[in-house]
């Protein structure tokens, strides 16, 4: 007893967190081999102990010790025991018990790795896409700032022409790219859906049940919910509007639904076929129409991005290898006793055994997963009094598949009912029925231990793919907002002040000139900023871009009324891509002849409004722009609010402080 308790404590220096990172100790093997020896030798145990000291020589990869303790179990068993079969038994035993050992160990270990290494491998995702979107970017994007800046380095007039027509198409090439960025994924569409419909009073419910990214897909369907939203907010009178999707028969599927006034009036004939038009030029439908609840419903369905093919992980293969041989060895081992004339009906019940379980436990297939439980559970039990011994191990492998295909508690009941009813049917008298049951017991928790350690695996393969697409999708999507709210602002800002300069040029040739120094310093930032999207974003200066937005709003002939404040630099980084978008949609949505920015800090949270007195005469749904700034907000728990306030058109972003 006492080396028994010695070799269990010895084992168990394998589990200790970090065990495997320390490295295997020869002593510690030496001492475990060496109290196995006496235990078996002098002593009498059974040798089926050895199982302990050969599941930690797998561990620690000792192949050479390995060979030596098989040929002392065999010497040592052949001179025990009676017959041959006897020994093989006993020694196909030890190999069972030490690889199933070995088994539970080493895929726990590999799966707390597994587990650990998630996050480096979304952070390997994302560091891979941005390289591709430097790739990306570096070549027209950067080949425009630099010939704009060059261009307007020369001071000269006769180049103005010339200046803004690449300044336009470096825009244009700009807002192309970030379109693209967003494409694979609806998020920033369903923030600017959920945003509108929320300044027009609607309730949004929206849920997301498809996976990213949606790749050329996803600019279609985000065309589609934009113009049915904006539809619902036109008509005015829902109060209620659903926006859902979800993979069906490999389709993401759209819906948009309210229960105002079928807003296909609004959308009106000409948007709806040309909708229809692009999601059938995607391979998908749309349909428009009636509910039976009398609610009016839009619905685009496209194909699904293909999931990429993943091949197991060395985890995975780890642990189907090992459940595999325990299957074998059960079934070399309940063949060895069955007699030679009930031989054919033992191979025929091996066969179907285990063709039950590596389907049901290892494909984690459901249908008629009732019916092959009872099957399981006839083929376990009934032929126990005619197959031997051995076939006792087929109860012990059935009720670790039960505690995994039924809830704990039943099946842990069902497990121990089975287990005892396998001893009663096995057993001769009480002590042989004892012993067989514990037998059933150990194999239960072995094969529920291994089966567990299967699932865990694949759990963790599909977290860390969704983990790494998740990640991906976001770092595009940081890059369109960048690209859109930094790049774009700036050369917004470069093509007005080209067009200002070519204005000035025979009026006031020293203002053309500074214009045009302006337009070199706006390229270069905006060739560092280029860079900087590989990064991890750039960090702007809330009082740098505030000054700059004073200075191209007043380039513009608009009068500008600023209201300065201290702010700390986390929440300027974020208020000044905010204030860049809302002085772009100045520029570019309104008529505007008077601005105010305020910026402010109270009640713990900044606060920035830009406000105008240009608000158009049909207000449209905010674009991507809003959506982005909405969505990079929420990201730091802040709020964005924009429409028109008495005449005014007001944005205003909060963003708390801690």
């Amino acid at each position: 007893m006492a080396a028994c308790l010695a070799l269990v404590a010895l084992q168990l220096r394998h589990t200790r967190p970090g065990h495997d990172q320390q490295g295997p100790q020869l002593r510690w093997t030496v001492a475990e081999l060496a109290v196995s020896a006496v235990a078996v030798g002098p002593l009498g145990v059974s040798v089926g102990l050895l199982c302990l000291p050969a599941a930690s020589l797998l561990l620690e990869r000792r192949r050479l010790l390995l060979g030596l303790l098989g040929a002392g179990a065999v010497l040592v068993e052949a001179l025990r025991a009676a017959t041959l079969r006897d020994t093989v038994d006993l020694l196909l035993t030890v190999a069972l018990g030490g690889t199933m050992l070995y088994a539970v160990t080493t895929l726990a270990l590999l799966a707390t790795r597994v587990h650990a290494a998630r996050l480096a491998l979304a952070a390997s995702a994302v560091t891979d896409e941005r390289l591709r979107i430097a790739s990306s970017l570096g070549s027209g994007l950067s080949a425009g700032l630099r010939e704009i800046h060059d261009l307007a380095a020369l001071q000269r007039p006769d180049v103005l022409d010339e200046l803004i027509a690449v300044a336009r198409r470096t825009l244009a090439a700009a807002r192309a790219t970030a379109a693209e960025l967003r494409s694979l994924s609806l998020a920033p569409e369903a923030a600017s859906a959920r945003a509108l419909l929320a300044s027009a009073g609607i309730v949004a419910d929206i849920r997301v049940g498809h996976r990213e990214p949606l790749g050329p897909a996803g600019t279609v369907l985000a065309t589609v919910l934009r113009e049915a939203v904006t539809a619902v907010v036109r008509v005015g009178d829902a109060r209620r509007c659903e926006v859902s999707t979800e993979e069906r028969s490999g389709q993401v599927v759209l819906r948009v639904v309210s229960d105002g006034a079928p807003h296909g009036v609004a959308l009106g004939a000409d948007v709806l076929d040309g909708l229809a038009e692009r999601v059938r030029a995607a391979d998908g439908r749309l349909t428009a129409g009636l509910e039976p609840d009398g609610r009016f419903a839009v619905e685009a369905a496209v194909a699904a991005a293909p999931a990429p093919a993943a091949a197991d992980p060395a985890e995975l293969r780890t642990a189907l290898a090992l459940y595999y041989a325990l299957l074998g060895m059960f079934c070399v081992k309940a063949l060895m006793f069955v007699p030679a004339p009930r031989l054919a009906l033992g191979a025929v019940c091996v066969a179907a055994f285990c063709a039950f379980q590596v389907r049901f436990s290892i494909q984690d297939a459901t249908r008629h997963a009732r019916l092959a439980l009872l099957a399981s559970a006839v083929l376990a039990l009934v032929p126990l009094p005619w197959l031997g011994r051995n076939w006792i191990g087929a109860a012990g492998i059935l009720a670790g598949s039960l505690l995994i295909a039924l809830p704990l508690r039943a099946g842990a009941a069902l497990a121990a009912a089975l287990a005892v009813t396998a001893g009663v049917i096995g057993g001769d008298g009480p002590v042989s029925a004892l012993l067989t049951t514990v037998s059933a017991l150990v194999s239960c928790v072995v094969v529920y231990a291994v089966l567990r350690l299967v699932r865990l695996v694949r759990e963790l393969q599909r977290a860390t793919a969704g983990l790494a697409r998740a990640a991906a999708v976001t770092e595009r999507l940081r890059a369109a907002r960048d690209l859109h709210d930094l790049l774009g602002h700036g050369l917004a800002a470069v093509l007005l002040k080209a067009e200002l300069a070519r204005r000035l040029a025979d009026s006031d040739a020293p203002r053309c000139r500074a214009e045009l120094a302006d337009i070199v310093r706006l390229a270069e930032r905006g060739r560092a900023e280029l860079g900087a999207l590989a990064d991890d974003g750039p960090r702007l200066s809330l009082s740098a871009e505030l000054a700059s937005a004073a200075a191209v709003l007043e380039a513009a002939s608009i009068a500008v009324e600023v209201e300065d404040g201290p702010v700390p630099a986390a929440a300027g980084a974020v208020l000044s891509v905010v204030l860049r978008e809302a002085v772009t949609n100045v520029l570019r949505h309104s008529r505007a002849r008077h601005a105010r920015i305020a910026l402010a800090v109270a009640d713990g949270s900044a606060r920035l409004e830009v406000e105008n007195d240009g608000v158009p005469d049909g207000v449209t749904a905010p674009g991507s722009g809003i959506g982005g700034l909405s969505v990079r907000l929420a990201e730091a728990g802040g709020t964005l609010a924009a429409g028109p306030d008495d005449g005014w058109y007001l944005l205003r972003a909060e963003l708390p402080l801690r």
